[in-house]
Order: C-alpha cells, then structure tokens, then sequence
C-alpha cells in the first residue's frame, strides 16, 4: 500500500489526529509511571526472575538448563516458552536491576495502553481518546497485572496489533505478528481462537470465506513453533503447559492467579467493565438493525475472555480491554447509523448523559488506581530473602543446594544468589512432574509434618542448608527442635539453618 493512502486511511497525520495522539500517550505513560513508582519493589515476585534470566540471556546467550531448580524437569532440559520476553528485557538489564525491571514493566504496560488506543483509531473508530480513559477506569486488578514484569503487557499488545491486522486483511503482517507471538509465549492459541471467531463470523454474517486469513495465521505459528531455538522439543512444552493450565487437579496446590475470583469481589473490581460491557449490549439491542461481522467478531471475543476470565482470576489482563473495544466498536457503529443519537434522544438529556459519563468515568480511574498502588505497596519488599540470599552466597560454595520451603519465593532466591541451587520453584508441577514422592515428601516437611528433619533433608535432598520465611511457623518448630539444625543467618523475613549430622 503506497504511504499516501496509508496516510488517509489512518487519518492521524493531521494537526487534529498528532494533537490526540500524544495527548493519548502523555495520559497513558503519566498513569502508568505513577503507578508503576508508587512502590519501590516490583509487582508481583515473578519479575525478580524475569530480568535476573535475561541478564543471564545476555551473559551466557541462549539457556537450555536450569539448574538453579535442582529437583525440577527444567534442571537438565528446559525450554523457554517466553524467550521473545526475555530477549525484548535485556536492554533493561544494563543498569541497576531494580530499576531497569520497573522501567520495563512501565515501558510494556504503557505498550500495551497506547496499542488500545491506536487500534481503536487505525479503525477508525471514534471517540479513541475517551475510550482509553475508559481503558485505564476498567479494573484495579487489570491495572495492577499490567504493571507486572511479566508477559501479559507485551501479549495484550501483540493481540491488538493482530486484531488491526484481521480487520484491515493485512494478512502478510498478521503471519509476521503470530510467528512473533509463538516466541513471546505459549498461550499462542488465544490467538488462533481470536482469529476463528473474525473468519467464522465473516462467513456467516456477510457468507464470505476468507480462507487467505487462516493460512497466513498458520504458517505464521507454525513458522514460529519450527524455526525455534528449542524445536523440537518446544512441542512437548507446549502440550505440558496446555494440560497444566487446563487441569481441574487440586492436588498441587498453584498460585492464586489460576483459581476462579468469588463472584462479589469480580464484580466489585471490574464494575466499571461490567456497567459499560451490558449497557452497550442494551443499546445495541435496542437497534434491531444487523450488525457488522466486525462487531460481532469483537462481542464473541470479550465472551471468550469473560468466560476464561470466570475459570481463571489472570484472564482480567485481558477480558477488560476486550471488553471495552468492542463497546467502542459498538457506540462506533451506532453513531455512524445516527441509532446513537436517536437513542440519546428518547431516553435522556445529552448533557445529563455526559455528565455521569465523565463523572462515573473519572470515579473509576481514581478508585482504581488507588487500589492498585495499595496492592503493589502491599507486595513483599524487594530486600525480602536479600539478606538470606547474599549470606548463602557468601559463604557456601558455589552450586551448594539449598533446600527452600516456599516454591514461589524462589525468584527472589534466584535475583539475589545464582551461586547456589534450589530444590523448586517457578511452579510446584515442575516438581512433581519430576518425582511426585519427592515433592510430596519436601511437601510434607515444609509442613512440618516431619520431626528432626534434618536426616531426609540431607538423604534425599542432598542439602546442608535450609532457607525459609519466618511465617513457616509449623517447619521452625520442627526445625528449632532438631539438635543437628542450627539457625546461622536471620532476620525480620527469613532465616537460614546449617545442618550437622557428622
């Protein structure tokens, strides 16, 4: 396509459309930025192994091993379902950790906001800038797993770039964009479904097979699962991950992120979305015209995330903003056929109508910010196991394992102290896919289940030291009553024990 009609089409080449544009990012970068400092840890644990591996990325190149988790299928083979993640992380690691890890997050969090708004605008759509106010008014809890250094900023963006792509049939691109997205993360079949729904759709509303679509979408994935640094064996993680996910298995217990939310705390969080989501619907029913195959495609795919949303609590990454394109697609739409207006002016003054607009509005992105910011300030201080950590390394020799109680405060272990090894982390299904006694004995002491543990500690474990926070308060008790376990490091978080059975 020649730049001249690229230009046109997209309409924000004028002083009006620049004007919008940067107002848009300036809003979204602010928010971001405030709520990305109102602490000085990161928002959630993972990102303390997010950029430590990525430093190790650029250190080493690509790692196949991880050995930092000793009794874990990853110990001797791992592959790297975020590699793209990591890559995309490594120019953040050329200055102090901390800092560059909140630098990302605030840099792929305002990606993902400013991505919102230029595919509502991309299409066409209007009332863009409004609807990104309405992006950051959506859920605390959005906004909090945004900020995360995690994956779920960069894959929001990719979805919206690919979503731009399917509706303006750049099909080239969209092959390009899905490859890149097989190496950013294996949840790429989201995207294969979000592209179902746009050519089945199509097919029945306007009875037309655009079967290039398909095509493109699949050689793209398929390029990006075969030309992969870990292919062959990448296949057999994601068919792993795919079951671990999917599994109603209680058994091990996960993080929280991947349990259902109780209904009232849903709708108390994403009220906002909720309100919006059905009163849109309301207008659009009350229409009774057909609608575009466009619109359509985008309420299956909030129906899609609402309902994975309803299995598990980390789909509020993206059901919110789904949720919100297609209400601005809908309101787009009704305006466009002048329902809107007809509409506005049977049931209510306009400017009444604008008033709780803005008011309910500006309410939310208030409210939820400042839930938000509380939540991060409410995270584990970034020195947590920092002083435990830098103890070990210290004073043990390097690749001493250290038996850990807790699996999901390894990153930290791992940031601090890459000197020694660990028993888990990351995920307690590592463990247990590896030896599902040894996780349910390693289990069972971390409990506390186990008196004078140090013999199976050392016998099975093959570990001299034990790390863990000082709310394992049924393990400390066992642990203090072992007269081979002496407490050499402590402090107000954590301590460490040496064992001496000679």
């Amino acid at each position: 396509m020649k730049i001249d009609s690229i230009k046109k089409e997209i309409k924000i080449f004028n002083p009006n459309g620049i004007c919008t544009l940067l107002i848009a990012c300036i809003i979204v970068i602010t928010y971001f930025y405030f709520l990305q400092f109102s602490s000085s840890s990161l928002a959630d644990r993972d990102g303390y192994f997010h950029i430590k591996f990525s430093q190790l990325m650029y250190d080493h190149g690509i790692i196949y091993k991880l050995p930092w988790m000793q009794y874990t299928i990853f110990k001797d083979y791992f592959r790297d379902h975020h590699f793209l993640q990591h890559v995309l992380y490594i120019p953040f690691t050329f200055c102090d950790l901390i800092k560059g890890a909140k630098w990302a997050a605030l840099f792929f969090a305002s990606l993902a906001g400013i991505s919102f708004y230029f595919c509502l605008r991309l299409c066409n759509v209007r009332y863009c800038l409004f609807w990104t106010f309405a992006f950051l008014a959506s859920s605390s809890a959005f906004l909090y797993r945004i900020s995360m250094l995690r994956v779920q900023s960069i894959s929001l963006a990719l979805m919206l770039l690919s979503i731009f792509l399917i509706i303006k049939k750049r099909y080239k691109s969209l092959s390009i964009c899905a490859f890149l997205f097989v190496w950013l993360y294996d949840a790429f079949p989201l995207l294969i479904v979000i592209t179902l729904i746009f050519f089945l759709c199509e097919l029945f509303i306007e009875k037309r097979a655009d079967y290039r679509l398909l095509i493109y979408l699949f050689s793209g994935i398929l390029g990006g699962i075969v030309i992969n640094p870990f292919f062959p064996e990448n296949i057999t993680s994601y068919l792993f991950n795919l079951i671990r996910i999917s599994s109603d298995d209680t058994s091990i217990r996960i993080g929280q992120e991947w349990y259902p939310y109780a209904t009232l705390s849903l709708l108390k969080d994403a009220g906002f979305v909720f309100i919006v989501f059905f009163g849109v619907i309301g207008l659009l029913l009350g229409g009774y015209k057909k609608r575009s195959h466009i619109l359509t495609s985008m309420f299956f795919v909030s129906c899609f995330f609402m309902v994975l949303l309803f299995k598990s609590r980390r789909y509020i990454e993206y059901w919110p903003p789904f949720a919100m394109i297609f209400c601005a697609f809908g309101i787009s739409e009704l305006v466009n056929n002048n329902e809107g207006r007809f509409i506005l002016k049977k049931s209510i003054n306009k400017r009444i109508f604008l008033f709780l607009v803005v008011s309910i509005t500006g309410y939310f992105i208030i409210s939820n910010f400042i839930i938000a910011s509380k939540q991060m300030k409410e995270d584990p201080s970034k020195d947590f196991y920092k002083g435990a950590a830098l103890w070990l390394k210290e004073r043990t020799e390097p690749e001493t394992i250290v038996f850990n109680t807790d699996w999901d405060d390894f990153p930290y272990l791992f940031f601090y102290n890459t000197h020694n090894y660990y028993i888990v982390g990351l995920d307690p299904n590592y463990m247990y896919k590896y030896n599902s006694s040894l996780y349910r004995t390693w289990q069972a002491i971390t409990k506390g289940k186990v008196e004078n543990p140090h013999k199976i500690i050392v016998e099975k474990f093959n570990s001299y030291y034990v790390l863990t926070d000082n709310k394992h308060e049924d393990f400390i008790k066992q642990a203090n009553n072992d007269p081979y376990m002496k407490v050499v490091y402590k402090d107000k978080f954590c301590r460490v024990y040496m064992i001496n059975n000679k």
